[in-house]
């Protein structure tokens, strides 16, 4: 197993996230016993790398647009849109690390008096909620990045079209994965409004994702048939 080297010790203390890790490095701190990098900021970076490979199917096919005015510009359009959706969900896989750290911080707070113990109940639960909401607002923009792949499919050259439909497959399964975090954390959450909330912004955003996916299927399955 690999060992993050001194270069990569410095830049961390510098600035603790993991896209400062050499793929390797965060390779071996996911298969490790450390709590993080978990789930949750896994599925967020597979996330950010599948809007990167729709990106480069939208780059490549920008590159031979300029004689179709309507499609170039519908082109840079999208590229836009994917650029930022791709800088949201990088910031997001430090956001979730980072919450659920706090969260365990909370659980080692001293709880042998009454006063103790009221103030680590509290602390458990903002920050749990928290560690909860993360998952949420990242599946939510992954959610808008597998739109944003569905427009792509009807844009991008047919050569680059492996990276878009890769790009989508990897956007697909990360919206599933991020939310069993969600799922794992709701029994903590003992206020039963707030965690009724939760739930329902789970669900929401689990449906509109599932039915946007059946739509890309579909067109997937028309250009199968013209093909």
């Amino acid at each position: 197993m690999a060992t993050i080297s001194a270069n990569d010790v410095s830049k961390l203390a510098a600035d603790p996230s993991l896209w400062n890790l050499t793929i390797e490095n965060l390779v071996d701190q996911v298969a490790s016993v450390k709590a993080i990098p978990g789930g949750g900021s896994v599925s967020i970076i597979t996330a950010a790398l599948g809007i990167a490979l729709v990106h480069k199917g939208i780059s490549v096919s920008l590159k031979r647009s300029a004689t179709d005015l309507v499609r170039h510009h519908n082109l840079v359009s999208l590229s836009a849109s994917l650029s930022s959706s791709m800088k949201a969900l990088s910031s997001f896989a430090d956001a979730d690390a980072s919450a659920f750290e706090s969260y365990l911080v909370a659980r080692a707070l001293p709880h042998a008096t009454e006063i103790e113990i009221a103030d680590r109940t509290k602390t458990m639960h903002n920050r749990l909620l928290r560690a909860t909401e993360v998952p949420l607002e990242s599946a939510q923009e992954m959610a808008r990045g597998l739109e944003l792949a569905g427009a792509a499919l009807n844009l991008a050259d047919g050569h680059v079209m492996s990276d878009v439909v890769a790009g989508t497959l990897l956007l697909h399964t990360s919206i599933r994965s991020v939310l069993l975090n969600v799922d794992a954390n709701l029994d903590g959450i003992r206020d039963a409004a707030e965690r009724e909330v939760l739930k329902l912004r789970k669900t929401e955003i689990e449906q509109a994702s599932e039915m946007c996916f059946e739509r890309i299927q579909d067109k997937l399955r028309a250009r199968l048939v013209t093909s």
